[in-house]
């Protein structure tokens, strides 16, 4: 499977998010991927979750809880399936085909940082991030995901995705589930590439 990672990246010194900084990481796990689209196209994709059934066979179903509301005081229809910087919704993950889906409810926290995880020229690149609420925050974990779509060209970006965990409870999930996680990580980005260089050869509005 591709895994294109930068030579540097990720960092030596470690990955880190804003909400689990790199003195406090237990479990990192990540992955990334060159893909020959539009960076705004890959972005879009990344957004628009209701149509991860399509192409993400690790999150092929996510709900939206509640959107932010808007500076006029309007709230975003109940309806919308795209990512918002505050959106609440919830992954139903496949870590074992032979178990039941399991959940995890996450708010969208888009976020910036001049740390070594982070690309610094932020002309050249698309982010959002979503952070853990509930749930097994409560028990103890702490959770931030990232994306990074970097511009390579007009027709090709590079994918970069981590997620740091911290809290008690991190040992255990780094113990049980590091190796399944990275694992699914590539297959995250390996389904994206498949998916957004399909709908780009083909020329599906806002793919």
């Amino acid at each position: 499977m591709a895994n294109n990672t930068s030579a540097n990246w990720p960092p030596k010194a470690g990955l880190s998010t804003v909400n689990v900084p790199r003195k406090d990481a237990i479990l990192p796990v990540y992955a990334s991927i060159r893909i020959q689209a539009p960076a705004h196209r890959v972005f879009d994709a990344l957004l628009r979750v209701a149509d991860y059934e399509r192409w993400n066979t690790f999150c092929p179903k996510v709900t939206i809880q509640t959107q932010p509301q808007k500076q006029d005081g309007q709230e975003e229809p109940q309806s919308s399936a795209t990512l918002q910087l505050g959106t609440a919704f919830t992954f139903y993950v496949v870590m074992n085909a032979a178990k039941p889906d399991s959940t995890t409810e996450t708010g969208l926290r888009a976020t910036l940082d001049t740390d070594g995880s982070y690309t610094a020229d932020l002309q050249q690149v698309y982010r959002v991030a979503w952070k853990s609420e509930g749930g097994f925050v409560a028990r103890g974990l702490r959770s931030e995901r990232f994306h990074e779509i970097i511009v390579l060209g007009a027709e090709e970006c590079e994918v970069r995705t981590w997620e740091v965990m911290g809290g008690v409870l991190a040992h255990t999930v780094k113990w049980m589930y590091k190796q399944t996680l990275m694992e699914k990580f590539r297959l995250w980005c390996s389904d994206l590439k498949k998916y957004c260089e399909q709908t780009a050869a083909q020329g599906a509005p806002g793919s």
